[in-house]
């Protein structure tokens, strides 16, 4: 992004806590903001254009800006950014694409040239930028006329488009885009983004989204989500190794995977997981993987599965077990997975893949047999086919699937796609923050278990397990040249690195967290001084 400042810069001042309300809850924060008494709205609709104008600025620092305003706060926010941009110098007009002038009246006698919406087209010609501040966040079905044919336009210009909080037509809590929608290249959000900005396909609308702080007080009731930052996941769930540790202090994994021909699954996890610091990985598999798991991943201990005193061992001796990748899914991988879980006892596990599989239709007698302080990654059809629903039912409401999963199974379940999702009964749901094509490839799911498994190892709970393979894993695939060609097996090799750069060993120039939602940036502006986003 031209203009903006050094990626290290926003790891200093980034939001640890960052809530994804829906549309109806942040409209319920606003209005409690509001009604407390603990900012005005003016005061929140100035806030908010100043910021939109800095980002804009800072992305966009020369030419022409128009504002396309709808009659709502988004409209009245854009003329702010407007205002203020021309009051730093900048040549400004605005489009008119509501039915009335936005509410309040925000332009202080500022002489703004104003337009109406026929008139659009060309006064997009010679512009640097649009700001999109046309519809609201509270739409629900595709855009009425003529807004949607203001979108369409605006989207034809081939100018570039800052859309204000969000790109009209978007929906901000299902992620859906039923209609018209902007295609931005920079969405400016409000307080917190709105969960549906981070669910595709309103996420590919969205551009770079950033989060900036405008004044809101702390929301008096939580919202139901909030954002995995990374942040949150160095200051909470990472902490750096003393120079004086040992093997046995870092967590001792039992890993259960890789049937015959599977090799390359328990490989992945086992590489992963040793990467990620567990102290010792023991690999319970078929016994034709034995040289291949030595060779591809040495510093592990190998048990033979069809030892039922070995597994039993490996079982108690470990600090977290992980069951599932490649396993296969044969009547005799029902009663190894069923031996397995049984013997941990109260021992932390992750169950995955085949390990999920083998219980299709089940999922009670998983319940049963797991009694809490256990991790399932299950992928959309995984969870269907455990719960036996069609995969559709998964798909139409993943939020809603994970936290029912999560209640039903006694568990925390980590439901993968993009966003991938953390449910645990009672507790806000966590939504991963980096969507890359780099987890599009085989193999993936099976670095993420093993890296989740170091970490149940080394004491984390499941859902902070969970979240922080996630981010770490995330910004590993995030930063491979090109995510054609990009492999399972380079995300191992690259966590290292990752875990050194969010623990401050390492600058963060070069990585790939920039390109991920929630960055927060640090620029001196012109009219004022630096405030961090969120």
């Amino acid at each position: 992004m031209t203009g903006l400042p050094n990626r290290e810069q926003w790891w200093r001042i980034a939001a640890r806590e960052v809530w994804l309300p829906t549309a109806q809850e942040m409209a319920e924060l606003d209005r409690y903001a509001i009604g407390s008494g603990s900012i005005p709205e003016r005061a929140l609709i100035e806030s908010a254009g100043r910021e939109l104008a800095r980002y804009v600025h800072m992305r966009w620092p020369d030419g022409p800006v128009v504002a396309l305003a709808g009659s709502g706060h988004n409209g009245a926010d854009a003329l702010v950014a407007l205002r203020t941009l021309h009051a730093w110098g900048r040549p400004v007009r605005a489009v008119l694409c509501g039915n009335a002038a936005p509410e309040p009246d925000v332009l202080n006698g500022w002489d703004i040239p104003l337009h109406e919406p026929s008139q659009l087209v060309s006064c997009a010609t010679d512009a640097a930028v649009l700001i999109d501040g046309i519809l609201g966040t509270g739409i629900t079905s595709a855009p009425r006329e003529p807004q949607a044919t203001y979108i369409a336009q605006a989207n034809a210009s081939g100018v570039p488009i800052a859309a204000v909080d969000g790109p009209s037509g978007a929906n901000f809590t299902t992620g859906q885009v039923p209609g018209a929608c902007i295609r931005a290249q920079l969405s400016v959000t409000f307080g917190w983004p709105k969960i549906g900005l981070l669910r595709f396909p309103a996420r590919e609308y969205c551009g770079d989204l950033v989060a900036v702080e405008i004044g809101f007080p702390p929301p008096p009731q939580p919202p139901a989500a909030r954002a995995i930052t990374a942040r949150w996941v160095r200051d909470q769930m990472l902490d750096p190794r003393q120079a004086n540790a040992h093997k046995g202090q870092s967590g001792y994994l039992t890993l259960v995977a890789g049937q015959a021909g599977m090799a390359g699954a328990a490989v992945l996890a086992a590489r992963a997981a040793v990467r990620g610091g567990a102290g010792i990985v023991r690999v319970v598999s078929d016994p034709v993987n034995r040289e291949i798991i030595q060779t591809g991943a040495p510093e592990t201990v190998y048990v033979p599965w069809d030892s039922p005193d070995a597994v039993a061992e490996a079982v108690a001796w470990a600090h977290a077990v992980a069951v599932g990748p490649g396993l296969g899914q044969a009547t005799e991988r029902r009663e190894l997975i069923e031996a397995v879980l049984e013997a941990r006892q109260t021992v932390p596990v992750l169950v995955d893949a085949d390990g999920l599989n083998a219980w299709q239709g089940e999922a009670g007698s998983l319940a049963r047999i797991l009694s809490g302080n256990a991790l399932l990654t299950p992928h959309p059809g995984e969870l269907a086919r455990l719960l036996n629903v069609p995969m559709s039912e998964i798909l139409e409401d993943p939020p809603a699937a994970a936290r029912q999963a999560a209640a039903s199974l006694g568990c925390v379940v980590l439901l993968k796609g993009a966003p991938s999702l953390v449910a645990e009964a009672g507790q806000p749901l966590r939504v991963s923050t980096i969507a890359t094509a780099g987890f599009a490839t085989g193999g993936v799911g099976d670095v993420l278990s093993g890296l989740a498994g170091a970490y149940l190892a080394a004491g984390l709970g499941p859902a902070d397990a969970a979240s922080a393979a996630l981010m770490i894993a995330g910004i590993a695939a995030a930063r491979a040249p090109h995510a054609v060609g990009h492999a399972a097996s380079d995300i191992p090799e690259a966590i290292p690195e990752v875990r050194a750069e969010l623990e401050g060993r390492l600058g963060l120039a070069g990585s790939a967290v920039f390109a991920s939602p929630l960055e927060t940036l640090d620029p001196s502006m012109p009219g004022g001084g630096q405030a961090p986003g969120g």
